[in-house]
């Protein structure tokens, strides 16, 4: 389930572009853990990704967009990756596509170069919804990632769990260009104690302004609302980083 919460948020950011303020879009997203192996450093990942892995997609005319994901403030046991790495398809028919050009013969040495950095899990899918989409594109944005539960002899469906995102309001807080978005299935993961992940991510400044409206004006849309709401979550910082972000 660890790489669960990394697919969250890069797959809705991917997606965040593709949505209006009215309707959802979903995502498939392929998420890899991993861990830096001795001498190598994120930067040295992240430099090679976005040179000749997004040059090799591209050439593959692969659909979809990649991101690494770099911890922030993340509490155990998900603090055990250094990165991790993430591939958003479009469809599955997309998936089954990259998955084929990533095995074949002519990506051998791409694969020995990035595995010489790091050791990486097998990989986790899931899907998410936009609730709250944005238009901005940076690459960096910083993500607070919320992994919540159902109050007792409580049950949302998805659609009720999207309108109280939706009434909240939390957008008001920013002038930044915000997103939201909801995960609630996934294959390939373990059980977590967590019913749902509850996502907002924005730039840097987007996100300074949304937290001191959130956590430090009093606010009734900050912490102090929970006990309103039907569910608790803890959430987790994670910084995104752009790699590839290729037209469907």
């Amino acid at each position: 389930m660890r790489t669960l919460i990394a697919a969250a948020s890069f797959a809705l950011l991917s997606l965040s572009a593709q949505a209006d303020h009215h309707e959802t879009a979903s995502a498939r997203a392929e998420v890899y853990e991993c861990g830096l192996r001795e001498g190598h450093s994120l930067r040295e990942v992240l430099d090679f990704a976005r040179g000749d892995f997004a040059a090799w997609a591209d050439r593959e005319q692969l659909a979809g967009m990649t991101f690494l994901w770099e911890p922030v403030a993340v509490a155990p046991p998900f603090d055990s990756a250094d990165l991790r790495w993430v591939n958003y398809h479009p469809t599955w028919t997309d998936y089954m596509k990259a998955n084929s050009a990533w095995r074949s013969e002519g990506a051998a040495e791409l694969q020995a170069r990035l595995f010489a950095m790091v050791d990486c899990k097998l990989p986790a899918f899931a899907n998410a919804t936009i609730v709250n989409p944005s238009t901005e594109r940076t690459e960096e944005k910083l993500i607070m990632l919320g992994k919540c539960s159902f109050k007792p002899d409580t049950q949302l469906s998805f659609g009720q769990l999207a309108t109280l995102m939706e009434e909240r309001n939390w957008e008001a807080l920013t002038k930044g260009d915000l997103l939201e978005g909801l995960w609630r299935t996934g294959i390939g993961i373990e059980g977590e104690t967590w019913d749902f992940l509850q996502m907002t991510a924005g730039s840097n400044a987007t996100m300074a302004e949304f937290l001191d409206g959130w956590m430090g004006n009093g606010m009734p849309r900050g912490p102090q609302a929970q006990q309103a709401l039907p569910f608790r979550c803890e959430a987790d910082f994670h910084r995104s980083h752009t790699v590839r972000q290729a037209s469907n």
